[in-house]
């Protein structure tokens, strides 16, 4: 009785509130997919190799998206739409360093910054890629907490090697650290290397374009056996604070990573757990790709809300 409650509560929760649910009648809806769509763009500039004039469609539908936004929305948050703006200014320079003629998109471009009263020299909100060098995230990530937090970036591709166990094992050793529930530490890992790593990435689906560019991959889950009636989604917190943990921890020993969502229907999860030898009571959390970093990447910028915009004081 104690699980039909919770399904049924969490079932209600989901009909009203889940962003696809009348996306375009709720702001906060509107915004959380518009950076979605935004970051695509930004993930398709930090790819080692882009396909040239790549992403044109996608960035076509962000501007209508914005517009409608702006249409909807502008007056009461009219700061919102500066973020995406300057990283479609990002992907048209982007373009215009490989030469592509893009005159729609920045035909869009400009009569969108001009309804929502912005000119393009005025964005100045960090977008789009940076090229970072390995040796200085890495002296970074030892200097202090702070330091580790801001250097840390997801890295999209690595050199062709295979990390080392003792290297793996040191950032599982520190994210073993992390709090649980009464302690019961009921998160696992499952770790995968070349060619098992690539197919789990293409089962995965969310790295298309880079996907034999990650040597290895760290499956994140957590037991469903360690939880009782009343705390059926406690493993995800468990498991996501974990998860969180090993990212830094793989960044504080030299590694790159990168985090990939396992946010699948139903189906897919299991035709992928049941393929890589993953226990049915284990939920997956999160797929971690890591490995040597080049000495030189790129990486997408993925500007932070202000605290102003997700804290508030009771």
């Amino acid at each position: 009785m104690q699980f039909l409650v919770e399904v049924l509560s969490y079932w209600r929760r989901l009909c009203h509130y889940n962003a696809s649910m009348n996306t375009n009648s709720d702001r906060s809806k509107m915004q959380y997919t518009l950076l979605r769509e935004n970051h695509i763009i930004e993930k398709g500039m930090s790819m080692r190799q882009t396909r040239r004039g790549f992403g044109q469609q996608k960035v076509i539908a962000l501007i209508e998206r914005l517009r409608r936004y702006h249409q909807l929305y502008g007056e009461e948050d009219p700061t919102f739409l500066t973020y995406p703006l300057s990283t479609i200014q990002a992907y048209i320079a982007y373009q215009h360093h490989d030469e592509v003629a893009i005159p729609d998109i920045e035909q869009a471009f400009s009569q969108l910054c001009q309804e929502a009263g912005v000119t393009p020299d005025t964005l100045s909100i960090p977008a789009g890629i940076e090229t970072m060098r390995a040796k200085e995230l890495q002296q970074q990530a030892k200097a202090d907490f702070s330091s580790l937090l801001h250097s840390r970036h997801s890295i999209r591709y690595f050199q062709d090697v295979q990390p080392s166990k003792q290297v793996l094992e040191d950032a599982l050793s520190l994210a073993s650290r992390t709090p649980s529930a009464c302690n019961r530490q009921a998160w696992h890992t499952h770790i995968f290397f070349g060619d098992d790593a690539h197919e789990l990435l293409r089962m995965q689906g969310g790295c298309n374009g880079f996907c034999d560019d990650i040597p290895c991959c760290i499956v994140v889950t957590a037991d469903m056996k360690g939880f009782l009636g009343h705390e059926p989604f406690q493993c995800y917190v468990d498991g996501g604070l974990y998860a969180q943990n090993l990212i830094n921890a793989l960044h504080f020993v030299g590694l790159g990573g990168i985090p990939l969502s396992c946010g699948f229907m139903s189906s897919q999860l299991l035709d992928i757990q049941k393929r890589f030898g993953i226990p049915e009571n284990e939920v997956m959390i999160v797929i971690i790709g890591t490995g040597v970093m080049f000495d030189e990447m790129k990486i997408a910028v993925s500007t932070r809300r202000p605290v102003s915009c997700t804290n508030m004081y009771h």
